[in-house]
């Protein structure tokens, strides 16, 4: 059986495109949001059902290759950018001592649920979080090398090493290195559509090479179209940054950029090192208050399973074919009417979602106490709010839809579940040991492992203008049909809230395990909830 090809990593031609115009599968574990626990999930898995571990993340498609006029490639490393024009904006505080005076500290729990599973997953090469960016403008190539220098040394989780094979294991925070910079000029052919080839520099960062131990943790590929139009990609190693982690990023390296190109000092918040949230966590981790939360998770999903989706061919030992996503879209107008009904219930827009979406759990599992697994940012305290690092946490909710009568009821009993859930929240893998029903369905192969996630932007600080702007626009690259991700198995339900207000989506799967009709199905039943809901939300939720 053939082999999925790996994609190559930038700078160089495109790797080639899947066969049979499949969509171009190019990295593992997007932010969006099926992030970093699926590994060490599926191992557990794979075990209950008595068989080897499965690990999708060894097959790759390649990025599609933009075709086009004979291509003139710079690559500049940019070792003399931070020339004496250039002002340094950043100076890089000396790696901080640990209680031991090493600079080694202790691992989050997020870092050890990686070190739990496949080392070729987790800290494989592949297993990044990526975006790609279209300015318009002028690009002063120096001051772009300067910023990126300058938010790694600002963010020391770039520049730190997960050490795996000590007892135990330990992350050290090493000195600023330099933030590799290729650039390559790719002017298009006459007629050419510009914006197809921002979507394939997408896919191709997407396809980027990062070992985990070649610091700094942050890649960036610069392709200019012409002297005023470009695509900026930027790639980190998911060990060192989630979906929020980029946002960050990308916000302090237009930040540096434009303090750069002034001459002038950037004006950045005050933030607090991932290492001293990991200090926090080991200090609370044995507490009173964490006792009384895994209490709180045994009572409330006793017995309970995760939700699955049920596949349409039973879960392969090994993928050979690559992930692919069926995409949609909620308009503005669809989600203003999302907000509206969520403020007139005090639920945010992801309580709404998540309501429509148990309804369609319900349908899907016949259970009317779906548990449903969902990502969330796990940034509950406010001084962590500019922390670059791996964050992110799942959250197991259920609520009861046999207990409500119209769709506003069932909101209203899902933010009394959200709330509850935040208020105690611990790492998954601790939810998952003290309920061990949750895991029972992955014993079926025939019950895919699902995550649901509602991402909002990043929010400007009122009156700073656009936060994001490197020269005279910055727009961020979407995503389109054939452009995917690879995500470390099971299937993932993404929803974002882009710059416009509208919410880009994507149900990613493997096509071994579902066919595509029966992933466009399931989002189309979806879309009607939604609608339904926002017609009339006080209709029975059993008529949607």
């Amino acid at each position: 059986m053939e082999r999925v090809r790996r994609g190559r990593a930038l700078p160089g031609a495109g790797g080639a495109g899947a066969a049979g115009g499949r969509p171009a599968v190019v990295r593992p574990c997007g932010a969006g949001p099926a992030e970093g626990r699926r590994d060490a999930h599926r191992h557990a898995s794979n075990t209950a059902r008595g068989g080897a571990r499965r690990n999708p993340l060894k097959f790759f498609g390649a990025g599609r290759p933009i075709r086009g006029p004979p291509v003139r490639r710079s690559v500049e490393p940019h070792s003399d950018s931070r020339g004496d024009d250039v002002p340094h904006t950043q100076v890089a505080a000396p790696v901080p001592p640990s209680g031991d005076g090493t600079g080694r500290f202790p691992l989050s729990s997020q870092q050890e649920l990686w070190c739990a599973g496949e080392q070729s997953g987790s800290f494989g090469p592949r297993f990044t979080v990526t975006k790609a960016l279209r300015i318009t403008g002028p690009v002063d190539v120096a001051a772009l090398q300067g910023a990126l220098d300058d938010v790694v040394a600002r963010h020391e989780v770039l520049r730190t090493v997960i050490v795996r094979d000590a007892r135990p294991p330990y992350q050290e925070v090493h000195p600023p290195s330099r933030v590799p910079l290729h650039v390559r000029d790719l002017p298009p052919a006459e007629g050419q559509d510009r914006e197809l080839m921002a979507q394939h520099l997408l896919a191709e960062t997407e396809s980027v090479v990062l070992p985990v131990e070649d610091l700094p943790l942050l890649r960036a590929f610069l392709t200019r179209f012409d002297d005023r139009d470009a695509v900026l990609g930027l790639a980190s190693h998911h060990t060192a940054a989630d979906g929020w982690s980029l946002q960050l990023i990308n916000r302090d390296l237009a930040t540096c950029y434009a303090a750069r190109t002034r001459g002038a000092e950037p004006e950045l918040p005050q933030l607090r090192q991932y290492r001293e949230y990991t200090q926090w966590q080991s200090e609370n981790a044995a507490g009173a208050s964490a006792a009384e939360n895994l209490a709180y998770w045994r009572k409330r999903l006793d017995g309970a399973p995760f939700f699955t989706l049920p596949t349409d061919r039973p879960i392969p030992p090994e993928h050979t074919e690559p992930y692919v996503a069926h995409t949609f879209r909620f308009d503005t107008a669809t989600m203003d009417a999302v907000s509206a009904l969520g403020r007139a219930a005090r639920c945010s827009r992801f309580m709404v979602m998540l309501a429509a979406f148990s309804v369609l759990a319900r349908r899907i599992g016949g259970v009317d106490d779906p548990v449903v697994n969902t990502i969330v940012h796990g940034r509950g305290r406010p001084e962590y709010q500019d922390t670059v690092g791996p964050f992110l946490n799942f959250l197991a909710l259920r609520t009861d839809l046999a207990d409500a009568g119209t769709f506003r009821e069932l909101l209203l009993a899902t933010r009394t579940t959200c709330l509850e859930a935040y208020r105690h929240e611990v790492p998954i893998q601790w939810v998952e040991q003290a309920v061990p029903s949750l895991m029972a369905p992955m014993a079926d192969p025939r019950n895919c492992d699902f995550i649901f996630g509602f991402s909002e932007s990043l929010a400007a600080s009122p009156g700073a203008g656009d936060p994001f702007l490197i020269s005279e626009s910055t727009v961020p690259v979407a995503k389109r049909e054939s452009v995917t991700e690879q995500i470390p198995g099971g299937a993932a339900w993404n929803m974002g809230v882009t710059a416009s207000g509208e919410v880009s989506g994507t149900l990613q799967f493997n096509p071994e395990e579902f066919d595509a009709g029966t992933a466009a199905g399931w989002v189309e039943a979806y879309r009607s909830i939604v609608l339904g809901v926002l017609a009339d939300p006080d209709r029975d939720w059993r008529t949607l």
